[in-house]
């Protein structure tokens, strides 16, 4: 879909005035966007699967770690909980499933974007997120745009390529 020969990664330099504010509100704040943007996929009931289970999203090149559960359907911030399941991965590989450039399997199949925890609520959140028709959610139309500029200046930027 979107090949690229190495893969970005954000300098620890850039990443340190996010890892100066609180995790809990870097939680919070992504509870809230994921809310919005899987609202109907919510109303729905197709994230139930995640009731309770606590979801670890790990950004590597930022160092930063958000643990998520959901509450009565809610998303919400899960604070020191253990994680069922970890994801990590580097911004760029985050943009790209965001974006739709790349499809879940793919970045999860050439490891770019890793699972380790329950490897059966992976799976389903894996294949949840692969059935979600982007264009459906509710992002902005003139957000797409600038997500599609990040990721070209990400590639672009020969100091931000790093790794294979």
């Amino acid at each position: 879909m979107h090949a690229v020969t190495r893969r970005p990664v954000i300098p620890k330099p850039f990443a340190l005035p996010l890892r100066l504010i609180p995790r809990k509100a870097h939680g919070t704040i992504l509870g809230s966007i994921l809310n919005r943007v899987f609202r109907s996929e919510l109303e729905d009931g197709e994230l139930d699967f995640l009731e309770g289970r606590v979801v670890s999203i790990k950004v590597s090149d930022l160092g930063l770690a958000y643990n998520l559960t959901l509450k009565t359907g809610v998303i919400s911030e899960a604070g020191g909980s253990k994680a069922d399941l970890s994801i990590t991965g580097t911004v760029y590989d985050y943009l790209l499933l965001i974006s739709g450039k790349e499809d879940p399997d793919t970045l999860f199949f050439q490891r770019h974007l890793v699972m380790d925890g329950d490897t059966g609520l992976g799976v389903h959140l894996k294949n949840m997120l692969a059935a979600v028709e982007l264009d459906q959610l509710p992002l902005p139309m003139d957000v797409r745009p600038y997500i599609d500029r990040l990721l070209r200046v990400y590639e672009n930027l020969p100091n931000l390529t790093a790794r294979s």
